[in-house]
């Protein structure tokens, strides 16, 4: 639809990128925070059951998945992107 009102081919690709960085980084951001709570009460009940336990922040660990989410959404969106941008603009109207 996009390619219809005027796009070039690579507008869409740049759109499609930014939403897959977009969705990444909601996505990566809300799983970090579910892990990180989790890891933070799962070590809080090993040490209530009188197991000595301690919490660390994983620092490292914490920008590497954002790294690895971030790329990896990029390199997944590279081939959509890529259909979408060659896409006949009367094939597209036609899909939709």
């Amino acid at each position: 639809m996009l390619r219809a009102v005027g796009s070039t081919r690579r507008q869409v690709r740049r759109m499609i990128g930014a939403e897959s960085l977009l969705l990444a980084a909601l996505g990566t951001a809300f799983g970090i925070l579910a892990g990180l709570w989790l890891g933070y009460a799962l070590t809080q009940m090993i040490d209530a059951a009188m197991l000595p336990v301690t919490y660390h922040f994983p620092y490292a660990g914490l920008l590497a998945a954002v790294a690895v989410g971030l790329v990896l959404s990029v390199l997944a969106a590279v081939i959509p992107a890529r259909q979408a941008a060659r896409l006949q603009i009367v094939t597209a109207l036609r899909y939709e």
